[in-house]
């Protein structure tokens, strides 16, 4: 019996000398969770997020920073000496300026004292919807199809827009029709067909979309002509 006992303490001392500092203050250290996910809403400033952290050891714990390569997130540690048993918060705020509709993965690395290395990466998911989909939203005529239609699929975001309030376009150069889907209200079909040749090398559609707090939603369609090239 004593044989066993003393080789089970012999093996845990073993285990805790060679076991990395590291995983054992990543044991002592936890979070709530470690991944958010927002919707940036149209006109909103920002998104954020509160990710939450525990000491779960016997020894105070310093957070010395949280660092992010994303130079639309900002972050401030609400608390950066946690004793044992306490918690604290970082605040993650993601900035949209200048930045397309898309799904953003925001990392953030949380170094604490004593470790080079940090102990944990917060990930923060960001999405900015896209309120027009417009599929294509480039089209190009070349010498062998200039005066062919082309044809665009157009979906809303109905939970921002739900209905088309214009589609400006250049009326000497095209004729645009709009065909409602015969399913889903908020989709359409835009018919572009060229009315003359003599048409510039660009020029542009837009579609614009309201809806109950969006008034001004655009999203363009380029058109190209090659053939004007050639001229």
């Amino acid at each position: 019996m004593h044989l066993i006992q003393f080789l089970i303490i012999s093996l845990v001392s073993l285990f805790l000398v060679h076991f990395p500092l590291k995983a054992i203050q990543t044991q002592i250290i936890t979070w709530d969770e470690t991944e958010v996910s927002s919707l940036l809403k149209p006109g909103e400033p920002f998104a954020q997020a509160t990710f939450r952290t525990h000491n779960n050891g016997a020894d105070r714990v310093r957070i010395n920073r949280a660092y992010s390569e994303s130079n639309a997130i900002n972050t401030l540690i609400k608390k950066r000496i946690i004793e044992p048993g306490e918690s604290s918060t970082i605040e993650v705020t993601f900035l949209p300026e200048g930045k397309e509709p898309g799904l953003y993965h925001n990392k953030v690395n949380v170094f604490f004292e004593g470790h080079e290395k940090s102990l944990a990466t917060l990930h923060y998911i960001v999405t900015i919807p896209k309120l027009i989909h417009c599929s294509p939203n480039i089209i190009t005529w070349e010498n062998s199809n200039i005066n062919d239609p082309f044809f665009v699929e157009l979906e809303l975001d109905d939970r921002f827009v739900t209905g088309l309030s214009a589609v400006d376009y250049d009326k000497d150069l095209y004729d645009v029709s709009l065909i409602p889907d015969k399913v889903n209200k908020f989709k359409y079909t835009l018919k572009i067909e060229p009315i003359k040749e003599d048409r510039p090398f660009n020029s542009m559609i837009t579609i614009k979309a309201s809806g109950a707090e969006i008034t001004d939603a655009k999203e363009p369609i380029f058109l190209f002509n090659s053939y004007s090239l050639n001229q």
